[in-house]
């Protein structure tokens, strides 16, 4: 298995992402990141930025990526998405629909941060749209508006063999303990990797998903700790994974 090629001094690296815009990520979570000296993806999706998009500018503005999560986090419905409208069943988009939307959603983001490059959070960790003969992958739809695509929930690391930056793969971090992050954390440093997670709440009541706040304290402390691992935010490792590979 081949290694990154990450900054000097590094080893491997560790993107923290946080999905759906919630009051805790910039109440609480950016302000703990940057006790530390940490930087982090936060996904937001349109609709609930809007509820207060001056503090979101603000989290940007501190170095923070607002990546994208879409205007309406349309997902392929199953029986366990019983809040999702049927309007934004994935099943039912077309390559041009979902094109449009995230689109229209990078304007909103750009109108709060300025920002014209950024990352794309996988709503339900979904890759394609279409059902049956209409299927198609979100890969290619990814390549073209985005820095980098999140992609599936994996419980893999990011390696060199077969990185594909339209479809990154990512762990967990909701209901999960410090001391299994911090092992998979070490686990993909070994290998040179790039160790990516999705949390959405911090907190009982601040999501149906979400870490303890103290495990997440120790999570983040741990990495403010690590020289030889570099936290950033997925933006800003896949521009430079991006470097790396149009110099090859």
């Amino acid at each position: 298995m081949t290694a990154l090629d990450w900054p000097e001094g590094k080893r491997g690296a560790v993107s923290l992402t946080y999905d759906d815009a919630l009051p805790v990520h910039y109440e609480h979570v950016a302000p703990l990141l940057e006790e530390h000296g940490l930087r982090a993806t936060f996904y937001t999706n349109v609709l609930s930025l809007g509820a207060n998009p001056e503090a979101w500018r603000q989290v940007a503005a501190r170095g923070h990526e607002l990546g994208n999560h879409s205007i309406f986090h349309p997902c392929r419905k199953s029986p366990r998405h019983g809040w999702l409208d049927e309007a934004y069943d994935l099943k039912t988009y077309t390559p041009r629909r979902w094109t449009d939307e995230m689109r229209a959603a990078d304007i909103v983001l750009n109108l709060v941060d300025g920002r014209t490059k950024r990352s794309f959070g996988n709503t339900c960790c979904n890759t394609e749209i279409g059902e049956g003969e209409t299927t198609h992958s979100l890969e290619p739809l990814i390549d073209e508006l985005f820095v980098a695509g999140r992609g599936p929930l994996c419980d893999r690391t990011v390696t060199a063999d077969g990185l594909n930056l339209a479809a990154l793969g990512h762990f967990s971090g909701d209901a999960r303990s410090f001391n299994a992050l911090r092992e998979e954390i070490e686990v993909g440093a070994a290998l040179g990797g790039w160790t990516i997670y999705m949390i959405h709440g911090v907190g009982e009541g601040t999501h149906g998903l979400f870490i303890d706040p103290e495990e997440h304290r120790k999570l983040v402390e741990y990495l403010g700790g690590q020289t030889d691992i570099w936290t950033a935010p997925l933006a800003d490792v896949a521009t430079h994974l991006r470097g790396q590979i149009s110099r090859a």
